[in-house]
């Protein structure tokens, strides 16, 4: 009686963990249900993504983590997107190799 236990037990735990597997399928669980008609501070905003979804929205990330969601046909959300998009360009700074890094060209051939 305890080995039948055991098995269906075993059966069990196989099966939960098969079925947890799925769960990573599940596309972006980001989504809007209403958009914001308020104007928010463009100092404030950190990043955004645009959903295609249901309802196309622009979702704004504050610096405090804070998702809010924005029509991309208004004015002041397409101006802070324009206005992110230009200090994200103005913060990647391109390096050159300092004299220890110098790139070679060394070729390298790999034979099995």
């Amino acid at each position: 009686m305890r080995l039948l236990i055991l098995a269906f037990f075993g059966i069990c735990c196989l099966a939960a963990y098969t079925v947890e597997g799925v769960g990573t399928e599940v596309p972006d669980k980001t989504i809007c249900v209403s958009l914001t008609t308020q104007r928010l501070p463009i100092k404030k905003l950190k990043t955004y993504t645009i959903t295609e979804g249901f309802m196309k929205a622009v979702i704004f990330i504050t610096r405090r983590g804070l998702k809010v969601c924005a029509d991309p046909q208004v004015e002041w959300v397409k101006k802070a997107v324009r206005t992110i998009d230009k200090s994200s360009r103005r913060n990647v700074s391109q390096t050159k190799p300092t004299g220890a890094q110098q790139p070679n060209n060394t070729a390298v051939t790999l034979t099995a």
